[in-house]
């Protein structure tokens, strides 16, 4: 036999790979009941073990800039400090911040608070920041059930924006998306507030839109998957300039418009949520402290459309009726237009002013609660809403 007839008979045969594969690819063709049943089973499994992998913190393993999509990824933040929350509480009285990109922009650091509260009078406390841009009340009851228990102060952040979401705009967190932090409390109320029990995929849902959104806005901006990008706490980091006067009243009529328009169509609802933050954290053994972010009033009026003295007289009667301090940083300091970079977010000169006012002000409740016997908050499951 020929060199030639040798190897046209050996490519001519199909070779060890194609059979080692042949398996392998009927497999996926494989109609038996039993083994899709098994490839279902499995798939539950695993998305079982990612969800698990979330909630209990175990992902904070790696760090949060690998998660993160954009540098101001505030609801991966949010998510990641759950994270840490869970796998390492704080020792001692911790501050916690909740409210928009307004919180955020609002304080120099987390660090710079809590020592200025502490020299304002205050207890040695940790003060942990989980506020995000355009975070909900409803989102605000989410993480809030999933804090651990010890002593803390809860400051909750009011605004226009902040008592004017849709549930339309809340009802996806039942499954986790923005931020995935399944809530029991909120689920309990869902048929109520939503229409809709929540689903029975929990936050597998938030999950894989996460990763879905990972992957487009890594593809589009980078950097490559899985490369860590630093997480920038401010919108408008020291030094940042804002906005020539006539532009931040360019479209004032517009937001104001808005904003009462919101507010009408969806106040009761928040301010009932509102209500479902106090009674879930009294359960918990937390203190609730109600504050009024910042507002550029130069630009907006002292009324903001008739929509701030409307919120702040209901806010107030939820505060007597529940017996939760309503603190006003905004009365003790003096912001002029040059303080913000816009209509809502405060620059250096602005943070300075309101982060001293509000240690001054926050710096006896601090006191009040270190000193307080300690309560008995349930790190298990929240008990259910009425």
């Amino acid at each position: 036999m020929t060199e030639a007839r040798r190897n046209r008979r050996v490519q001519a045969r199909p070779s060890q790979e194609r059979k080692a594969r042949g398996p392998f690819a009927r497999g996926f063709r494989q109609r038996n009941p039993l083994v899709l049943v098994a490839a279902a089973v499995l798939g539950v499994l695993v998305l079982l073990l990612l969800q698990a992998a979330v909630t209990s913190g175990d992902f904070t393993a790696v760090s949060q800039g690998r998660y993160d999509r954009i540098p101001n990824d505030d609801y991966v933040h949010v998510t990641y400090e759950l994270g840490k929350l869970k796998k390492d509480p704080p020792k001692g009285t911790t501050v916690y911040l909740f409210g928009g990109s307004g919180t955020i922009e609002s304080f120099v650091t987390e660090k710079a608070l809590a020592a200025a509260i502490t020299k304002a009078g205050g207890s040695d406390v940790n003060v942990i920041s989980l506020a995000a841009h355009q975070q909900t009340l409803a989102q605000t009851l989410a993480i809030i059930d999933n804090l651990p228990p010890g002593k803390a102060v809860l400051l909750i952040g009011l605004a226009p924006s902040r008592l004017s979401a849709s549930p339309k705009e809340d009802v996806g967190l039942l499954s986790g998306r923005l931020i995935i932090a399944p809530s029991p409390w909120l689920a309990k109320l869902a048929p109520k507030l939503y229409g809709k029990a929540a689903p029975f995929g929990g936050v597998i849902p938030g999950i894989f839109d996460y990763l879905g959104s990972y992957l487009r806005q890594r593809a589009a901006t980078g950097p490559f998957w899985g490369l860590s990008i630093p997480y920038a706490i401010h919108y408008y980091p020291p030094g940042s300039k804002g906005a020539l006067p006539v532009a931040k009243r360019q479209n004032i009529f517009k937001v104001l418009t808005r904003d009462r328009k919101a507010y009408r169509a969806n106040g009761e609802y928040n301010f009932e949520i509102l209500r479902q933050i106090v009674k879930l954290s009294e359960k918990r053994g937390y203190k609730v402290v109600f504050y009024d972010q910042p507002l550029n009033f130069s630009a907006g009026g002292p009324t903001w459309g008739g929509v701030l003295p409307a919120y702040r007289k209901r806010a107030e009667a939820i505060s007597k009726q529940l017996g939760v301090p309503y603190i006003h940083v905004e009365r003790g300091i003096h912001l002029t237009d040059a303080d913000f970079a816009d209509l809502y977010h405060l620059l250096d000169s602005g943070r300075a002013k309101w982060q001293a006012e509000l240690a001054r002000l926050v710096a006896p409740i601090t006191r009040e609660t270190t000193a307080a016997p300690a309560g008995a908050p349930s790190s298990t499951p929240s008990p259910a809403a009425n």
